[in-house]
């Protein structure tokens, strides 16, 4: 009886023990006598670096490299703004990295005023529009750029904006993205030429009844009030000698460049005062 039962037992034993020895010698670690790490190669890192010699996985941070995000997005650029898809998303910069952000972006009375704009509602910006002159049923010719009321219904726009989708259950966005900030721009320069057009018209640009232009007929040069309403604020003096900066750059003696510096600089004015950009 005890020789069948050695007879059972003693293959298991040895397949057992060549098992163990197989994991061994199989591991990737180097391991010493008993299937014991060795104290000479180098350990396995935490999180963001490597560990010291011997040291085992789970090691301090080291000088392993941090991710400061995507380097292929526009958010390194050196020139532009990244505008989280939330304002609660949590950041992937290191803060001490945020606080050089900041400290480059200026004193605190000038940086709080940076990107602080609240998107304007879909519906808002189309008010905007059509009482500044726009007409947002204009249809282009065949051939011709889309007018500003094309860009403002197409649904490619719609969705930049990120306009409410009922069915969905989703409100509509309340703050800039990347993409509904170009977006707006877009639609600003197309429709800066109607708003030149047919901003002396525009009853809520009126005053005592009485329109006035957007660039003085005589001079040339940018009309106060006009300036002010397609803001939305008063002008101040710096926004007048930009606005007729901008302006002399144009080539005087030819209409189209002329027209073509106007139309960019009322779209600049809209855009910095209704995207913050």
């Amino acid at each position: 009886m005890a020789r069948s039962f050695l007879g059972w037992a003693l293959p298991g034993l040895f397949f057992t023990i060549g098992f163990g020895f197989a994991a061994c010698l199989g591991s990737s670690d180097p391991m010493g006598e008993d299937c014991e790490p060795t104290t000479s190669g180098p350990g396995v890192g935490g999180n963001g670096g490597t560990g010291g010699a011997g040291g085992a996985g789970g090691g301090t941070a080291g000088a392993g490299a941090q991710s400061n995000g995507d380097p292929e997005t526009s958010e390194n650029g050196s020139n532009n703004f990244h505008h989280p898809m939330d304002p609660t998303q949590a950041g992937q910069d290191d803060p001490f990295e945020i606080l050089k952000k900041r400290a480059a972006e200026g004193p605190p009375e000038i940086r709080t005023r940076l990107h602080s704009c609240s998107k304007l509602t879909y519906a808002a910006l189309g008010d905007l529009l059509t009482t500044r002159g726009v007409d947002l049923n204009k249809v282009a010719a065949a051939g011709q750029p889309p007018t500003a009321g094309q860009l403002f219904k197409s649904a490619a726009t719609k969705d930049s904006l990120g306009v409410a989708n009922f069915d969905a259950r989703m409100g509509e966005s309340y703050f800039y993205t990347i993409s509904a900030a170009a977006k707006v721009l877009d639609i600003f320069i197309q429709a800066a030429p109607e708003i030149i057009q047919n901003i002396e018209n525009a009853e809520e640009c009126k005053i005592n009844g009485a329109g006035n232009p957007m660039f003085d007929a005589a001079t040339g040069r940018c009309v106060y009030n006009s300036l002010s309403c397609i803001m939305g604020r008063p002008a101040t003096e710096d926004d007048m000698d930009l606005c007729n900066l901008m302006i002399e750059q144009a080539n005087k003696a030819d209409p189209k460049d002329l027209a073509n510096k106007r139309a960019l600089t009322v779209a600049a004015f809209l855009s910095a005062a209704h995207t913050c950009e």
